[in-house]
């Protein structure tokens, strides 16, 4: 691990949301495993698909591990109102995490009160229950401008973090846009690097950058076992 630090290392383990599961074929076991490997080594949630949140919070339940479910995934062209009780039936089944996809094409159609409108709604649903709220902006379908223009809406309407890239989209989570958004929100909101992030490497560079949660998937795991750290099945 070339110019990483244990310490840095350490402060990325806990940040990361495991996202191994969340793909369009992930089975119960997939789930099951990425629970697992959550537990084992402490990081900060695991994402799975709506369908599986019963394996979720029965798995992680006393972890810490957050039970993590993505919103209006992964376009955010639903409805307000599908939104909504999306979210709501998630938290009332234990979901303890959000992430919402901002409607990307009302966006690009600079239809920005209409965006801020459907975030606030959906948030106002979520905040009862004082769970995390993160607006996925997919960064890859945006200009330099557009991004600055996103990160602002999404600072303004009083999510928790401003999430880059849905992984199912354009582009990839980058040092340049990490940054950007950060120059453009300041210290006021979390911020979460997700999409391609392809070693512990590239995820402590990330957090360097101003990333206060990193999305990543089984190399993690992977790498974490070579290296003997703690929790791993060479530990």
């Amino acid at each position: 691990m070339h110019e990483i630090t244990s310490e840095e290392i350490g402060r990325l383990v806990p940040a990361i949301d495991y996202s191994e599961a969340l793909t369009i074929t992930a089975s119960e076991e997939d789930v099951l495993a990425a629970c697992r490997a959550a537990r084992n080594y402490g990081f900060r949630a695991v994402v799975a698909f709506p369908q599986y949140l019963g394996t979720l919070v029965d798995e992680l339940r006393g972890s810490g591990v957050r039970a993590q479910i993505p919103i209006s995934f992964p376009c955010g062209g639903t409805t307000t109102r599908v939104k909504c009780l999306e979210a709501e039936e998630g938290l009332r089944r234990g979901a303890t995490d959000l992430d919402m996809v901002m409607n990307i094409a009302a966006f690009k159609a600079g239809e920005y009160s209409r965006v801020a409108r459907d975030i606030c709604e959906v948030m106002g649903v979520a905040r009862p229950f004082k769970v995390p709220f993160k607006v996925i902006i997919e960064i890859g379908a945006l200009t330099e401008a557009e991004k600055v223009t996103a990160a602002r809406l999404v600072l303004d309407s009083g999510a928790d973090f401003i999430k880059t890239c849905t992984g199912f989209g354009p582009g990839r989570a980058t040092v340049h846009d990490i940054g950007l958004i950060r120059e453009t929100v300041g210290a006021a909101i979390g911020i979460k690097a997700s999409g391609g992030v392809a070693s512990i490497e590239d995820g402590v560079a990330l957090m360097r950058a101003g990333a206060t949660v990193v999305a990543m998937r089984r190399f993690l795991v992977d790498q974490l076992e070579g290296l003997g750290w703690p929790g791993g099945t060479s530990s």
